[in-house]
């Protein structure tokens, strides 16, 4: 029996270890799973100032990206507060915007109103964050744009879900209350 014990735990910790990402960027380690959604893969940039694209998702599709670069940009002030973050946020939505020119996306759908600060309680960064409809495929997605800035670098969050799709809501609306604690290393 004892020589079954030793094969068994070396097979549950190869397969059951949790795997991180780990981004010296911002001193953070993203683990393999967030808010139900699953570690797709992460992506570097060529160009240094786009940094980082990690992903997340699931079937149905949940789709969350976390982007973390500096545009080039030597001094970004931590948080939102700062004009350089709410002029990057402005050109985030301009990217968004031009979805639809570029054939990237149909209809895209911005409402009414502007960027809005988040709010959120206890541990974490706060965001700039706004909601949008677009089609894609043949598919209608609702989708959320929210920017941070930490260690002089913008974190941006691009998550993505079929419209009406309440289980998907909840899971991104989790994926950035858990995504704050693990960007503000909270102890939780």
């Amino acid at each position: 029996m004892h020589r079954y014990l030793f094969p068994l735990a070396l097979f549950c910790t190869v397969t059951c270890a949790t795997a991180g990402v780990y981004e010296s960027a911002i001193g953070v380690t993203f683990p393999d799973k967030v808010a139900g959604l699953t570690f797709s893969d992460r992506k570097e940039f060529p160009k240094k100032e786009l940094g980082v694209n990690i992903r997340y998702q699931r079937s149905g599709p949940v789709i969350a990206s976390i982007y973390i670069y500096n545009a080039g940009l030597s001094q970004i002030p931590n948080g939102v507060g700062s004009p350089i973050v709410h002029k990057h946020f402005a050109q985030i939505i301009d990217e968004v915007k031009q979805l639809e020119t570029t054939g990237q996306a149909k209809s895209v759908n911005l409402g009414t109103g502007g960027g809005r600060i988040s709010s959120y309680k206890g541990c974490g960064p706060q965001f700039m964050w706004r909601a949008y409809e677009m089609q894609v495929s043949e598919s209608t997605l609702t989708s959320y744009s929210y920017l941070t800035a930490i260690n002089n670098n913008f974190v941006k969050l691009r998550i993505s879900h079929l419209r009406g799709d309440e289980q998907g809501k909840r899971e991104a609306d989790q994926f950035v209350e858990e995504i704050r604690k693990v960007l503000g290393n909270c102890k939780e």
